[in-house]
């Protein structure tokens, strides 16, 4: 779950009073006639034309950033930055610096101790340019020092699949929507996106949108439904408004809704979550939220306009926002783990060691029993033993 719909659902506790409030039951719908569709990463949503966002995305865990820098500019800025690592003094290595690293497509790669005390992190900083329109990414991996080709391959395979486009351009091909572009390509890697959204309509109304490859742990209704159960009897005016089973299409997912009133204002935290699945770009663990909390009162003491007219308004976008989230059609193609999971003549299935993993599972070593079941996921080269080849065995697919 979303951090922050556990602030929302706390701070929701804490206000809620007993301050009586009118929901209206007449069942009208939202006109999204005017909407705009957004690609944020693999998926597709719809929003209001006066909605305001913000996006941020994540490639191995590490931001991928869009860079307000002219290409005519990049070599300066790179050179720059080089020349401050250069000064940077490391207790015991001289400089920071250590190497620049040409990529693909002009991308360039500055290698850094990531502190000057380190002996064992390094920084990656890698400048990417996407194609065919020359736009500026940046991303700044930490890479243990035995870790550093796996580092390099990351940030290879980012600046050879960056393709530019539009903001409202929907890529047909297989890939990782970010901020005027998309990375190509579906095989197995850990991405997510945090997406935020305001509406100059519902003055304090926020919502958040946000995937991340793996699963939750617990359903939703699990982790909170129980600590707000609890709550709704000890704390007046605290209101259950929806909860329960809310798939949309074929996204399994559970939603909870509630809504308090304090001193004149109405406060919502709706939460909307599918569990994901381990190995999984096509079914990642994806969280939505709507919240409106207490905001303060002006000089005259008159409580802020209201974000929403009625629950019932409230509850008129939520849905027109959520059964629009949808999985971009061609988002994810046969090199990604997807939903499926091995056939019989794939368990038992063996690799060397250095070989990328081809299938997200579950592995052991009959040469190295002490180490044990370990998960490995797709694309990720398979591990050595102490410094020597051996062979991995597949004994059951996720």
């Amino acid at each position: 779950m979303h951090p922050w719909h556990y602030l929302t659902l706390t701070a929701l506790v804490g206000i809620a009073g007993c301050t009586p409030f009118q929901s209206s039951a007449q069942n009208t719908t939202v006109d999204k006639t005017e909407w705009v569709t957004h690609c944020f990463g693999r998926f597709l949503i719809d929003l209001p034309p006066q909605a305001q966002i913000r996006a941020g995305y994540d490639l191995w865990g590490a931001a991928v950033k869009r860079l307000d820098v002219p290409p005519t500019s990049l070599a300066a800025q790179i050179n720059q930055r080089e020349q401050e690592l250069k000064a940077q003094r490391h207790e015991a290595r001289g400089s920071m610096f250590l190497r620049r690293i040409n990529l693909e497509n002009g991308g360039i790669g500055l290698l850094s101790w990531a502190s000057d005390a380190s002996r064992v992190m390094l920084n990656l900083d890698t400048y990417a340019i996407s194609k065919p329109i020359s736009r500026i990414y940046y991303r700044q991996g930490k890479i243990s020092t035995d870790r550093e080709q796996r580092g390099i391959e990351i940030a290879t395979t980012l600046t050879r699949n960056l393709r530019s486009r539009d903001p409202q351009d929907i890529p047909a091909e297989p890939g990782f929507c970010i901020d005027g572009a998309y990375i190509a390509g579906s095989t197995f890697q850990r991405e997510g996106f945090n997406v935020g959204v305001s509406f100059p309509d519902h003055p304090g109304a926020f919502f958040s949108f946000s995937t991340d490859t793996g699963a939750e742990e617990d359903q939703l209704l699990d982790r909170v439904g129980g600590f707000l159960a609890g709550a709704a009897k000890m704390v007046a005016g605290l209101e259950t408004l929806r909860k329960g089973q809310r798939n949309i299409g074929p996204i399994s997912a559970q939603e909870y809704l509630v809504a308090g009133s304090a001193e004149g204002q109405r406060a919502y935290s709706f939460a909307w979550e599918s569990q994901g699945k381990d190995g999984s770009l096509s079914e990642p663990n994806i969280t939505a939220g709507l919240g409106v909390l207490e905001r303060d009162a002006d000089s005259h003491g008159n409580p802020p306009p209201p974000a929403f007219r009625s629950d019932q308004k409230a509850l008129e976008l939520w849905d027109a926002i959520i059964d629009s989230i949808r999985l971009r059609p061609g988002a994810v193609g046969p090199s990604s783990a997807q939903n499926d999971t091995p056939n019989a003549s794939q368990h038992g299935l063996r690799v060397t060691s250095g070989t990328p993993c081809p299938w997200p599972g579950v592995w052991t070593c009959d040469e190295a029993p002490q180490l044990g079941a370990q998960t490995i996921v797709h694309g990720v080269p398979m591990p050595s033993v102490e410094g020597n080849a051996v062979t991995w065995r597949l004994l059951r697919g996720i």
